[in-house]
């Protein structure tokens, strides 16, 4: 059966698959709801589930047929996205939950003094990151049916590991239990290692995959240490436990200390945080679509949400809340300076996306600091205002992220490169595309209005506060402000090499014709192609409009009143629907602080118009040359393209290490494995030969050794062992 063919129109059998799935989501829903009469979010167990089952589906049909993948795939996932988004309006408009949690668990093993339950733990924060997971995850899904159509067969191992990844994600964000959290934390690093290195017969993408696997790796086992610490002081891992009574934490501020440290550490891994980042960029030699699923907007947020479900620990140790936040701000702008120099565009949106989630830690890390200042000053905290402005850019940052990942992917399977510098002109054959990322980038960019302008604010004022009574935070604070402008200025350029200027290209490719002047072996020949890219199909580009407008709308849940707001980002019961909080939108729009960062984002717009924009023959008004002929700015250049030798100082640590515990490995497995089970077959083989020479087959001679056994037996039991005081 054929889902995608080449039409102008939305394929009439994908329109009514999407529709069939929906219906039958919703139709199940309903009736679980009718027959049990329970609330959505009594039914979170299920979103993981669904997932799961399409993974195990498409392993026993989807080889039959390799487009049957992508449909089942997209069943699994439309089921959940209903699930999600019921048990969101559930808890954020229903309310439940009444402003707390609701838990529901099984016992999974247990022994005579311990136990371990399996279980979900829904409460403001995992339905926000149901939310996003929800829809982009059915987004990508869907795109990703269009995107991967020529790839024949390999679409059954992409769709079933796709599968496997949205489950174990989901089931990170309902898990009720920081080991069970954990569990799926792995489940979701091997996905992402076999999505990375999908393409693995290319050195690159093996290589990248690798990478990923081992640096993350690294913050795992300090993610592991930190639950054994808390294991070993509380005696739980559950979160109902550990965050019940403050008290217990107050008691033991040092194991608290020592802990959050360490789940901090796993974040890192995890989310590419500084010096744990060099895995990310590397990563994008997968599929776009995994680039905009995992390493936009679900997986790498999971170090984020990680310090958000720890923030009840992370209060009570300012120490750590000031680590989080300094390794956020150092990240920002570390990841936004080499953003700045990148020519492929994948990379590009790699470090912004690194950028991005410095941001989330550096306002989690203000909040947990300014949670614990309130608290040392007898003032009544509440939810800070860092943890709210953390969440809602980790919202804001999943949809505009998310499009530009999936906006990218649409050129590159348009123009067949990653190079920016081979592009151009792009906006007349792609209008939606073009206009859609235009979008994304105003967003990120923080221009006033746009979601992303209504989170970039709230971080930059939550860090602005604590600069009165901590200096560092001024100093991020800084940090901040400049990479705001940095930002701006990079996705601006990209934007504009990507999609201004003619409506040609120019390609360099390497002729061996004798015709050319030549550099060694071979001649640099450089030909003006015409550009043949088009707009994608509207399976491509109706996921981009949906995410463009959430792009812009999705940071006004700041100030629209009702549950969304105040649940998510204040931790309070829902109230006054459908009104807006005009007091949030006059502070924001009436302070100096907000005026300085859209100054700041506006005088980088405007550089990257004026640097970037191509002229009539597709050049651009930015001369490299200048850059070449002006020590200073070489010097830097060459250290951020070079992305400060990180990687490579990475990659020869990596080799060295793990070629000297291959040697280890190796030595030990033939000198102490093999050795043992060498010796005992030879010890085997000696006795065999020897019994043999007994087997003489003389009645005689098995007399004598019947009785010279008896005589030795006697000679132990009655003599040996007396003498030795033993006693059988």
């Amino acid at each position: 059966m054929v889902i995608l063919g080449e039409s102008k129109g939305f394929p009439i059998v994908l329109r009514n698959k999407v529709a069939l799935f929906f219906v039958l989501a919703i139709s199940f829903l309903a009736y679980l709801l009718f027959t049990s009469s329970q609330s959505p979010i009594h039914y979170s167990w299920m979103i993981p589930v669904f997932p799961l089952i399409s993974f195990v589906f498409i392993l026993l049909f989807g080889f039959q047929d390799a487009e049957r993948g992508g449909s089942i795939a997209l069943c699994g996932v439309s089921f959940s996205s209903v699930f999600s988004l019921a048990v969101a309006y559930d808890l954020f408009v229903v309310g439940t939950a009444n402003g707390s949690y609701v838990e529901l668990s099984r016992v999974w093993f247990s022994g005579s003094t311990y136990s371990f339950e399996f279980g979900t733990y829904v409460d403001s924060l995992a339905a926000l990151l149901l939310l996003v997971v929800g829809v982009v995850s059915y987004l990508v899904v869907l795109f990703a049916i269009s995107y991967m159509d020529d790839q024949g067969d390999r679409r059954v191992r992409y769709f079933a590991e796709k599968s496997l990844f949205i489950a174990a994600m989901y089931g990170l964000v309902v898990a009720n239990s920081f080991l069970l959290m954990f569990i799926f934390w792995e489940l979701m690093g091997v996905c992402s290692y076999l999505l990375i290195g999908f393409w693995y017969e290319k050195p690159s993408a093996a290589s990248a995959a690798k990478k990923a696997f081992l640096v993350t790796r690294v913050g795992d086992v300090f993610l592991l240490l930190g639950l054994v610490i808390m294991y070993n002081t509380f005696g739980t891992l559950r979160y109902s436990e550990l965050f019940a009574d403050p008290q217990i934490l107050v008691n033991n501020l040092e194991e608290v200390k020592w802990a959050t440290l360490c789940l901090f550490a796993g974040s890192v891994g995890k989310s590419a945080q500084f010096p744990l980042h060099v895995w990310l960029p590397d990563a994008m030699e997968g599929p776009t679509t995994v680039s905009a699923l995992i390493h936009s907007s679900t997986m790498v947020k999971a170090g984020v949400f990680l310090v958000a479900r720890s923030f009840p620990l992370i209060v009570h140790s300012p120490s750590t809340a000031i680590y989080i936040a300094a390794t956020g701000a150092v990240t920002a702008i570390v990841a936004a300076s080499m953003a700045m120099v990148m020519n492929d565009i994948k990379r590009v949106l790699a470090y912004s996306t690194i950028s991005q989630l410095g941001y989330m830690f550096l306002a989690l890390g203000a909040g947990a600091w300014a949670y614990w200042h309130s608290v040392e000053v007898g003032e009544d905290p509440g939810y800070s205002q860092g943890y709210m402005a953390g969440l809602l850019h980790l919202m804001n940052h999943a949809f505009f992220k998310a499009l530009l990942f999936l906006g990218s992917g649409a050129v590159i399977h348009a123009v067949h490169t990653q190079d920016m510098r081979e592009m151009g002109g792009l906006r007349k054959h792609m209008p939606i595309t073009s206009a859609t990322m235009g979008l994304s980038v105003l967003s990120i960019a923080g221009v006033p209005f746009f979601s992303g302008f209504w989170s970039k604010d709230e971080v930059l004022e939550a860090v602005h506060k604590n600069a009165a009574y901590e200096g560092i935070f001024g100093v991020l604070w800084f940090i901040a402000i400049l990479t705001a402008g940095m930002t701006a200025f990079y996705m601006t350029r990209m934007w504009m090499m990507t999609f201004s200027g003619p409506s040609t290209r120019t390609v360099s490719t390497v002729t061996s014709s004798d015709d050319h002047s030549k550099t060694g072996n071979w001649v640099i020949k450089t030909e003006e192609i015409k550009s043949h890219a088009h707009e994608a199909s509207p399976v491509m580009t109706i996921p981009l409009m949906v995410l463009a407008s959430l792009a812009v709308f999705s940071g006004l849940s700041l100030v629209l009143g009702g549950g969304f707001a105040t649940h998510v980002f204040y931790g309070e019961p829902h109230e006054a629907h459908g009104m807006v909080h005009w007091d949030i939108i006059d502070h924001i729009l009436s302070s100096n602080l907000t005026y300085l960062s859209v100054a700041v984002g506006s005088t980088g717009i405007i550089l990257g118009i004026l640097f970037y924009k191509r002229g009539p023959d597709g050049s651009s008004a930015f001369s490299t040359k200048f850059v070449e002929e002006t020590w200073i700015l070489r010097i830097t250049h060459t250290f951020l393209i070079n992305r400060l030798y990180m990687s490579d100082l990475f990659n020869w640590f990596g080799m060295r290490t793990w070629d000297t515990i291959a040697q280890i490995s190796d030595w030990f497995d033939r000198n102490v494995i093999d050795g043992i089970v060498n010796k005992v077959a030879s010890l085997s083989m000696h006795f065999s030969n020897n019994a043999r020479n007994i087997t003489t087959g003389f009645t005689g001679h098995y007399a004598s050794l019947t009785i010279g056994g008896l005589g030795a037996l006697v000679l132990l039991t009655r003599i040996v062992m007396p003498i030795m005081g033993w006693s059988i």
